[in-house]
């Protein structure tokens, strides 16, 4: 493995690890206002890779009379030197993606299952490194907006903490087909 990229994991698990330890304090503070956050693990087609990452939810009840729930998220991928093709095995790829989603939160009371759909927009960004540019002479950066389609299942079964499962669409061109699981707090 290359150094820049155990040091992105490095720096994107100090991050996961540091809102871990703080988020139980906020999300108790924010326990009123219905806000959550958590921590997320992700794996994704098209060369974005597993990834990792950290969001807030936020109830807009106040705007709308349905179980419809705002997120924002920031996840950072690894996606390795394979996306690099026959470059000497290593080109510095970087990419991440924040998302702003809208959430219709399907409600049965009768069930610790707490299933969701919605639809948002992405921001994209990657890059590669300067060696990689002036070999190929090609721009060294990329970002892109799109919009994605999000399905998931909450899992009720203690109110301090939810895990989740999710699978999103990026309906960009070229965009991936991303899993994830978390854990809200």
């Amino acid at each position: 493995m290359q150094v820049s990229m155990l040091r992105g994991m490095a720096i994107g698990a100090n991050a996961v690890v540091g809102l871990a330890l703080i988020a139980p304090s906020a999300s108790a503070q924010a326990q009123n206002s219905g806000t959550r956050f958590g921590v997320e693990a992700a794996y994704g087609t098209q060369s974005v890779g597993f990834g990792v990452g950290a969001f807030v939810k936020f109830h807009l009840a106040e705007i709308s009379e349905h179980a419809i729930t705002g997120r924002v998220a920031f996840d950072y991928y690894f996606p390795g030197s394979s996306y690099c093709g026959g470059f000497n095995g290593s080109c510095g790829y970087k990419y991440f993606e924040i998302a702003g989603d809208g959430l219709f939160d399907i409600t049965n009371p009768k069930s610790d299952l707490k299933p969701y759909v919605g639809a948002g927009l992405t921001w994209a960004h990657s890059s590669f490194g300067s060696d990689y540019c002036g070999f190929y002479g090609t721009s060294c950066s990329n970002s892109s907006f799109g919009l994605d389609i999000v399905g998931g299942i909450n899992f009720m079964a203690n109110s301090k903490l939810m895990p989740f499962v999710e699978v999103k669409l990026d309906a960009r061109s070229g965009g991936a087909f991303i899993i994830k699981g978390g854990i809200h707090f």
